[in-house]
């Protein structure tokens, strides 16, 4: 038995929806936190780099490319980083795109090899790679998200570990 695609889906769903409840109960100050480095200014542009990852492999999948002129990109460009909702529903957005593949995909999806060039690098692989990789690329920025929130002493909201996720069932209860 194998962990699947559809329980990492359940798993970052779940977070989701722990950092949405939680920002939102900071009425988005915690989106404003101030990054270091040049990639993401605040969380908030951390969490849509989030979604925006997620969009272009979900769409890579299937068969079309995300580019500064598709109509997704231009009603969305602007989105602001500190607007919990509009993150989060974006977040849904790209969430629903990639479950269209995910839930659509044959034996034979999850094999073909999809390669694209992006931001000065060529990617190439097959699809279960492919959303394998954007699942844990995203598990790993909600672990950044939580170690910055910490350190401005604000406590994450929840287990975020997987044994705590209830996507596998209750494996753990808290005595």
């Amino acid at each position: 038995m194998h962990l699947t695609i559809n329980e990492l889906l359940a798993y970052t769903d779940e977070e989701r929806k722990k950092w949405k409840d939680w920002l939102a109960l900071q009425e988005n100050g915690p989106l404003k936190i101030a990054l270091a480095g040049d990639a993401f200014s605040s969380i908030g542009g951390l969490i849509l780099h989030i979604f925006w990852a997620e969009l272009f492999y979900a769409l890579w999948m299937r068969g079309e490319v995300l580019s500064e002129n598709s109509p997704i990109v231009i009603e969305n460009k602007s989105l602001p980083p500190d607007d919990v909702e509009k993150v989060f529903a974006f977040g849904r957005l790209a969430r629903r795109a990639m479950r269209e593949f995910t839930d659509a995909a044959r034996e034979d999806d999850w094999e073909r090899t999809h390669e694209v060039e992006a931001r000065g690098i060529h990617i190439k692989g097959p699809a279960r790679k492919l959303i394998a990789h954007i699942l844990i690329h995203e598990i790993r920025h909600w672990a950044q998200v939580a170690i910055v929130v910490r350190q401005h002493d604000l406590p994450p909201p929840g287990d975020h570990d997987l044994l705590f996720s209830e996507s596998f069932g209750k494996l753990v209860t808290r005595v």
